[in-house]
């Protein structure tokens, strides 16, 4: 019989749904039987079941028969993370876990006091998590450098793997918009570790300076208030110099169309330990606009991928960025699709996930 593998979000995180079914995708290809132990919160995003079978999270206390698997994949923080791993690692699962941000809670005073307060208790249940996991996977050289500095203590088998994703988008489909891409895009959370602020006042420096480029907002934060604050803001918005999408969260389709749309992604954030915009961006054929932090360096390539600024707050130095990129957007295509395909495609991670699979049961036996 197949193994049975198990990839566990117990907490709701969208951006987390094309993760999980990448590896969902992985881990059948390696023959295995896949199921979804998921928040419902997942089912609305993506369709999880043309890949496994799923099994609600709420469900997982009335059916023991749910913890029988050989391998867990736990894809994020949760409460309910050591009870769930704990009882299948009893049944002689081995565990791994996803550490997205090995973050020190030092570096977070760009994060505003919610998230601060929020971050120990994440932090916490990410450490009960690493103990009883056979293997850790972070996602760059940056993440594994944190890891190392902060966490290694808990759990030294890490390895280092990218952010999975299938290929959502296609060759075929991002070719019919190679000419099309129009708008410069801050797509994902508005919030303080990503700049949001810097890239409203850098869309309202361009349109003042006369830049005919079109911007686009999309966020599942409700920018009501914000809107409400800032008048000039609100008036792009009303005459469509912007375009806003907020208040909600996007499936995988409409988050795949914003970013076909746009000729480059803002990605010059305060901090990054691994930005999931980026390969999206990659698979569409779409260039970023990048700060030197975080992973940012292994994967842009200045003329190929996407260029870097030095500063947020020089606005003038990134409209002229964003014009070259906008002049030249065809030519970002084949060299984001080929970033996208030989680093985050699935398919191109199969002997890495296969050996970290191998050294993390030799470890658990």
């Amino acid at each position: 019989m197949p193994e049975r593998a198990a990839i566990v979000s117990l907490h709701f995180s969208p951006a987390h749904a094309s993760h999980m079914i990448a590896y969902g995708k992985l881990l059948s290809a390696a023959g295995m039987e896949v199921s979804y132990v998921i928040d419902k919160g997942y089912l609305s995003l993506a369709d999880f079941s043309a890949t496994g079978e799923v099994i609600s999270s709420a469900d997982r206390r009335q059916s023991p028969g749910l913890l029988r698997f050989d391998i867990a994949l736990f894809s994020n923080s949760s409460t309910g993370n050591r009870s769930l791993a704990g009882s299948m690692r009893a049944r002689g699962a081995s565990i791994f876990y996803l550490f997205h941000e090995p973050e020190s809670i030092w570096n977070l005073g760009a994060e505003g006091w919610r998230q601060i307060v929020r971050f120990p208790f994440s932090t916490w249940f990410s450490i009960e998590t690493l103990r009883l996991s056979s293997g850790v996977i972070v996602p760059s050289n940056c993440a594994r450098a944190k890891y190392e500095r902060y966490f290694l203590k808990y759990n030294p088998n890490v390895h280092t793997m990218p952010l999975l994703f299938d290929d959502e988008i296609g060759a075929a489909r991002v070719q019919q918009e190679r000419h099309k891409k129009s708008f410069f895009g801050f797509v994902g959370t508005a919030c303080k570790s990503h700049n949001f602020d810097a890239f409203v006042a850098f869309a309202k420096h361009a349109i003042g300076s006369g830049s005919s480029i079109p911007f686009m907002i999309a966020t599942k934060v409700d920018l009501s208030s914000v809107l409400a604050d800032d008048k000039e803001l609100a008036a792009h918005v009303n005459d469509g110099r912007i375009l806003l999408r907020h208040a909600r969260v996007l499936s995988n389709d409409e988050i795949n169309e914003c970013y076909l749309s746009c000729f480059c992604l803002w990605n010059v954030y305060r901090r990054s330990t691994q930005s999931g915009v980026l390969p999206r961006a990659f698979m569409a054929g779409s260039a970023v606009l990048a700060s030197r932090i975080g992973s940012f360096q292994e994967y842009v390539q200045e003329g190929v991928t996407g260029e870097f600024v030095e500063s947020a707050s020089d606005c003038a130095a990134i409209l002229r960025a964003a014009e070259r990129i906008r002049n030249r957007a065809p030519n970002y295509v084949d060299g984001c699709r080929k970033m996208f395909l030989d680093t985050f495609y699935f398919k191109s991670n199969g002997d890495r996930f296969a050996a970290i699979l191998h050294s993390a049961r030799r470890t658990h036996s």
